[in-house]
Parts: C-alpha cells; sequence; structure tokens
C-alpha cells in the first residue's frame, strides 16, 4: 500500500497586488481616519534613536 506524506493545510496563494490608483485611494483613506496625523507631523516617526547610549556593537 502506497503511504502518502500528511502535507496539512497548504499554503494560501499570494493576495492581488495593489495598482497605483487603488494605493492612492487606501493612502488618503488612512490619512483622513487618522486624526493624529497632520501636515506638519506625517513623516515624523519615532525610532528611539534619540534614546539610545551605547551604539551597537558586535
Amino acid at each position: 500500500m502506497i503511504k502518502f506524506p500528511d502535507l496539512g493545510k497548504q499554503p494560501e496563494p499570494p493576495q492581488k497586488k495593489m495598482s497605483p490608483e487603488e494605493y492612492l485611494r487606501f493612502c488618503d483613506f488612512c490619512l483622513k481616519n487618522n486624526r493624529y496625523i497632520t501636515p506638519e507631523n506625517c513623516l515624523a516617526r519615532k525610532t528611539g534613536e534619540e534614546e539610545i547610549k551605547v551604539p551597537f556593537r558586535l
């Protein structure tokens, strides 16, 4: 008798990528619905680099 391996759950196919128009609509929607993003702080990111005391070493 032939024994086949149990493959379990198969991964789903990748989602369709957004077109540039869909991406623009998505970004516009996100910006309009996030009240914390303003023209003054839209490019500011908090990465925590200001608080690093010791640089990274190997």
